[in-house]
C-alpha cells in the first residue's frame, strides 16, 4: 500500500514496513530507525548508543546520522521512521507510523500510515501525506 508519489521509494517503504510489523507485533512499541538507499544499496540505520550523545533523542540522533551519510554521496534517499499519535478532524486518535522521506535533492515528504492491533498482527490503514504550513 504505497501512495503514487512514493512509488520510486517502494523498496525502502516495504523494507521499513516489514521491520515496523516485526517490532509492533513482538513488543507493541515502535522504536525510531531509518532506511537508506545509497547508490541503490539499501541499509538500515539505528540510533547510536545514547550514552555517547551529549543531548538529543533517538530521532535527532538518526537525523544527524542521515545528514552525515548524505554528505558522502549524491544518490542518497532516506526514510526516517518513528511512531506518533494522530488526531482526525473529528477528534479521534489513532496510532501511526511516520515516514519522513528525503530524496536525493534534499526534498522532504511526510507520509503517515495509521495502524491498529488486530489479534496478533498489525493492520495498516490507508497512507496519506500532510502539508505543514511554515
Amino acid at each position: 500500500m504505497i501512495l503514487k508519489q512514493n512509488i520510486p521509494y517502494a523498496a525502502l517503504i516495504y523494507s521499513a514496513l516489514d521491520l515496523c510489523e516485526v517490532m509492533l507485533t513482538r513488543s507493541q512499541t515502535l522504536y525510531p530507525f531509518a532506511v537508506m538507499s545509497i547508490e541503490n544499496d539499501i541499509q538500515s540505520v539505528f540510533p547510536l548508543d545514547m550514552d555517547d550523545q551529549a543531548q538529543g533523542g533517538m530521532i535527532e540522533n538518526l537525523q544527524l546520522q542521515l545528514a552525515e551519510r548524505r554528505m558522502y554521496t549524491e544518490n542518497t534517499i532516506s526514510l526516517l521512521v518513528y511512531a506518533a499519535t494522530v488526531s482526525t478532524p473529528m477528534g479521534e486518535h489513532s496510532d501511526a507510523i511516520i515516514f519522513n522521506i528525503t530524496d536525493s535533492n534534499g526534498e522532504n515528504t511526510v507520509t503517515l500510515y495509521p495502524y491498529f492491533h488486530e489479534q496478533e498482527c498489525i493492520k495498516l490503514g490507508a497512507p496519506f501525506t500532510c502539508d505543514f504550513s511554515d
